[in-house]
């Protein structure tokens, strides 16, 4: 997930009751930078406008939701992926995280909970690594400065005749 404050989230839902159901709450949640589609083919449209997260379920009428997920890593792999499904089958579920789902949550009374949840995990999970990633950038820009101090000391000490 590139953006942890209010990320672009597509919803991919058929049913208008479980799509009002989910939006509703993900709003309640403060996550209010939302688009939702009945298909995936009307997702697929919209990518140029790098969504961070796509919440779809795993059966589809025209595509499977592995399928749009496959199709749109290729071009796209920093966009997260959870499925949000009433297929409550370990093999399925075990196959899309082996692909690249970041979650896998079946459709019940407590979906919605745990889809927030998630979505908070891996806000967290991209707020750990650009942390990670600004660490690396200040040890090794921390090096490149020694390295520079060291070698202009050097120069100075072989072509100024400079002693300490």
């Amino acid at each position: 997930m590139q953006k942890t404050k209010n990320p672009l989230i597509f919803i991919i839902e058929d049913s208008v009751v479980y799509k009002d159901l989910i939006v509703g709450y993900l709003q309640s949640k403060k996550y209010t930078n939302l688009k939702v589609y009945q298909k995936g083919e009307e997702c697929i449209r919209d990518l140029h406008l790098k969504p961070d997260l796509i919440i779809l379920d795993y059966l589809a009428a025209s595509m499977t939701g592995l399928d749009l997920m496959v199709k749109v890593k290729r071009e796209h792999p920093e966009v997260d992926f959870i499925f949000l499904s009433g297929q409550n089958d370990l093999e399925i579920a075990v196959q899309i995280m082996k692909i690249g789902a970041a979650d896998y949550i079946v459709k019940n009374d407590k979906a919605p909970q745990k889809l927030v949840k998630s979505i908070e995990s891996l806000s967290q999970i991209a707020r750990h690594e650009k942390q990670a990633k600004g660490f690396k950038i200040g040890v090794v820009g921390f090096f490149v400065l020694l390295f520079l101090f060291i070698m202009v000391i050097i120069f100075m000490s072989i072509f100024l005749d400079f002693e300490f």
